[in-house]
């Protein structure tokens, strides 16, 4: 079977998930090929591009960003060439971007076998404004093309009910992870490590990691933290990632008194000691598709503490013991979550049965073998 994946983001979660996909691939002896672009790129977006290249497959360098641009044009051509040498047997398409440039073969008479995996549509939480109106009539015009992956099902019923997209053409396939490389610390390790990123080893750490970005709304988080930095003393707080956001974070922080206790960590090839050393994790989106992070932490067996967005909400429904919630945008209301999440760690008791949900119910094999399935299924229809 002949693949060609094709991604606008090369870092984060798309790149993540393409990384994993096409990594999943190789080993399944199918041909790979690589669609991608190098704009913001992550230092594992090379090393992939080699892998790929030494197995045979081609690659293009696409040179787009996540909006709308001129360079769009060119791109096209140049994915259109490329799918005409290849006569790939599925293209499989990640992010607005790289969907909008596959789907639109269409217009050249090139459809083939397409699957695209939105990785959250732009607003889905509200959906508004004229950038969203834009981003979502586009995606209408382009939603009887190829079959949707919806990684949630916030994100499909989204895509179902505001996109347009007929369910024969959707399916829901979350996103998986690697739970032999994302596993719990001992006791003496996640001291090494907090240590080691120049981190109190006996306090509290609560943790995230994401984009300093609107969707992903840092400054409710920061704003709850300063709510109970009285009552919590102990409490250190750590963040895994950067962004536009960046500045209106910091002066919160120092508005607040915080700078002593939090830390900032731009980035990390290896993720995994960053979710190793912290006692607990939010993720205080407004939407997801369903965030790797999340399933990270949920490996390592971290208690959680979330917002109630889309994405977010499918972990509602499969029993998480250590979980607790908060309304999207509201700081009282996530501090309240933080101190309810302190007292369940300073009380103790069994850990928290996460990582059993983990294993059982996200795995990698469990993830990329479905979309195999679903390539293979196309292919012989």
């Amino acid at each position: 079977m002949k693949i060609l994946l094709v991604s606008q983001p090369a870092s984060d979660g798309v790149f993540r998930h393409v990384e994993g996909l096409a990594d999943y691939l190789l080993a399944q002896g199918v041909e790979v090929h690589l669609a991608y672009s190098d704009r913001g790129a992550c230092d594992q977006l090379q090393p992939l591009v080699d892998r790929i290249a030494q197995a045979g497959g081609r690659t293009l360098n696409l040179r787009v960003g996540n909006g709308p641009s001129l360079g769009d044009v060119s791109a096209s051509l140049r994915l259109r060439q490329l799918t005409r040498e290849l006569s790939p047997d599925v293209i499989h398409a990640h992010s607005s971007k790289a969907g909008a440039l596959v789907r639109g073969l269409n217009l050249f008479g090139d459809p083939g076998r397409i699957f695209y995996t939105p990785h959250a549509y732009y607003r889905m939480h509200a959906p508004t404004g004229v950038k969203a109106k834009f981003f979502h009539t586009v995606e209408r015009w382009l939603a009887h093309c190829g079959t949707t992956i919806g990684l949630s099902r916030d994100e499909a019923t989204f895509a179902e009910k505001r996109i347009g997209v007929p369910a024969g053409r959707l399916f829901v396939i979350s996103n998986g992870v690697n739970c032999a490389r994302y596993c719990p610390a001992t006791t003496e390790e996640k001291r090494a490590l907090r240590v080691q990123f120049g981190m109190p080893p006996d306090a509290l750490v609560l943790g995230t990691c994401g984009r300093f970005s609107t969707q992903k709304d840092p400054l409710t988080t920061y704003a709850a933290l300063a709510k109970i930095a009285s009552e919590a003393p102990e409490l250190f707080f750590v963040h895994l990632g950067r962004g536009e956001l960046e500045p209106e974070v910091d002066a919160l922080i120092a508005q607040n008194g915080l700078a002593t206790r939090c830390k900032r960590i731009p980035y990390l090839a290896d993720t995994a000691p960053f979710y190793r050393m912290l006692d607990g994790f939010v993720l205080a989106s407004l939407y997801e598709g369903m965030s790797y992070a999340l399933l990270e932490a949920l490996a390592i067996n971290l208690p959680l503490i979330l917002t109630q967005a889309p994405g977010n909400r499918d972990f509602a429904r499969i029993g998480l013991d250590r979980l607790f919630w908060a309304p999207p945008a509201d700081v009282a209301a996530l501090a309240d979550a933080f101190l309810a999440w302190r007292r369940a760690v300073v009380a103790g008791g069994p850990p928290p049965n996460h990582r059993s949900i983990a294993l059982e119910q996200f795995s990698l094999e469990s993830s990329y073998a479905r979309l195999f399935a679903a390539y293979r299924e196309a292919v012989r229809c």
